[in-house]
């Protein structure tokens, strides 16, 4: 990884009414392509252990937003605007299938940078459980 980018991560989830955000500032790689096609890579650490690292792959193709996480909490959650889709989360305690249903998916990406937004609703069991919405900026380092 070599780290060129400032990534910003902000995310928010509200269950029951009560919202909580997070927010990760970190150092990864951004590519853009030709056709539009975006990748952002980033370590993200656990307050609890520094040194439990997880890795964040966030790949924008066509008008499907991935976002693949690999550690102690692995993860690939499928984001396509006015669908659902099941996708794997992987616990300590064992695996689990959640349904994501994606609300909004907004990018704006240029050679030196991206914004990206997306909303989206998590289910178990097809049982609404959550409002997520998570905002990734991405700038060159100067």
């Amino acid at each position: 990884m070599n780290d060129n980018y400032l990534i910003n991560v902000i995310g928010t989830q509200t269950v029951d009414g009560e919202t909580d955000s997070i927010e990760v500032i970190t150092s990864g790689d951004y590519t853009r392509e030709e056709n539009g096609d975006v990748t952002v890579v980033y370590p993200e650490f656990s307050e609890e252990t520094p040194t439990t690292r997880t890795d964040t792959t966030v790949t924008l193709r066509g008008r499907t937003l991935t976002i693949e996480r690999k550690g102690p909490m692995s993860s690939r959650l499928i984001l396509e605007k006015g669908k659902r889709h099941q996708c794997l989360y992987e616990t300590p305690m064992g695996q689990m299938f959640i349904g994501i249903y994606t609300d909004s998916i907004r990018v704006t990406a240029s050679d030196h940078g991206a914004d990206i937004r997306a909303s989206y609703q998590l289910d178990f069991n097809q049982h609404a459980v959550s409002n997520n919405e998570f905002h990734i900026t991405v700038k060159a380092k100067e």
